[in-house]
């Protein structure tokens, strides 16, 4: 297992990961603006409302996947010569191509979800979606820089709780 993998998904750690995506993706739809804006964080506002705690469980269930993406990176980083401590500088110099590798994993599962709403929304906004995720590839780096940095076992640094 990579670095990134065994730290983020530990067990100590993972629920403080889920925790800041979902801050994370709060944020982003926060941040929207103009009509394109209005239609995101209405859409989201209908995710959100499907089903209690939603998105956190999406977030869950895809987490392992994204972080297999993730570590991906890593290893090519690696092997590049570069350390675990500069990973969050290279996937922010990589977000086109980070951002379309998570993006893969929720095409995956959106083509698979029993949501059927949830799926529509996904399909009317993924044109969108690889912008969006982009924009947020910054932040991912700082949850990487927060979260995979620390042991597996030992205390995390606090989330943001914006």
């Amino acid at each position: 297992m990579s670095t990134i993998a065994a730290r983020l998904l530990d067990e100590s750690v993972r629920p403080d990961v889920i925790s800041e995506c979902c801050n994370i993706i709060d944020r982003q739809v926060s941040a929207k603006k103009g009509f394109s804006g209005i239609a995101i964080k209405g859409a989201y506002k209908t995710v959100k409302a499907i089903k209690r705690g939603f998105v956190r469980g999406v977030v869950d269930a895809l987490l392992d996947e994204w972080i297999e993406k993730l570590a991906g990176f890593e290893a090519e980083h690696l092997a590049a010569g570069g350390s675990v401590e500069t990973l969050p500088a290279f996937l922010v110099g990589e977000r086109a191509r980070v951002a379309e590798a998570l993006i893969s994993v929720t095409d995956a599962r959106a083509e698979t979800t029993k949501h059927k709403t949830a799926q529509k929304l996904y399909h009317r906004f993924r044109p969108s979606a690889l912008a969006n995720v982009e924009e947020g590839v910054e932040d991912l780096a700082g949850l990487v820089e927060r979260f995979g940095m620390v042991e597996p076992g030992s205390a995390p640094a606090a989330a943001s709780s914006n």
